[in-house]
């Protein structure tokens, strides 16, 4: 029998919906280091929505506070959906997330360092088992 959670801040069965951007270049992914303030480790580009908001242009505009940098293109269809339960984050004891990561190209990488992101680079597949990641399973 699956185990139920009851929390105080939402209903139960309650996600958030996040969405990421996959940036691949040469056959490397690209990750933003996270300032300290939030994780201080790597992480997929991308972000929450805010309620109403639409998914390509909430991801154009995550990509753009974390990185400074505009979305050239977003493909139609998603490439990877996943659920996570994140605990002790965001001022809350656990919450879940569905994660929707569609495949991204970005008009330039001329990226700004700012209060969200300290750093991006890109990782091949041997090089990704190394990094330290925030709880992203697909990069695991």
């Amino acid at each position: 029998m699956p185990q139920t959670f009851s929390s105080k801040d939402f209903p139960p069965c309650f996600h958030r919906v996040t969405i990421k951007g996959l940036i691949v270049k040469e056959g490397k992914i690209l990750l933003l280091k996270e300032s300290e303030k939030l994780s201080g480790k790597w992480e997929l580009p991308g972000g929450g929505l805010d309620f109403g908001e639409d998914i390509l242009e909430g991801l154009k505009r995550e990509i753009k506070e974390e990185m400074g940098v505009s979305v050239k293109s977003i493909d139609k269809r998603p490439m990877y959906t996943w659920t996570w339960r994140y605990e002790n984050k965001r001022n809350l004891e656990w919450y879940y997330s569905c994660v929707i990561a569609y495949k991204v190209e970005l008009e330039s990488f001329d990226f700004k360092i700012n209060d969200e992101c300290e750093e991006i680079g890109f990782f091949s597949l041997e090089e990704l088992k190394d990094i330290d990641f925030t709880d992203t399973p697909i990069l695991r």
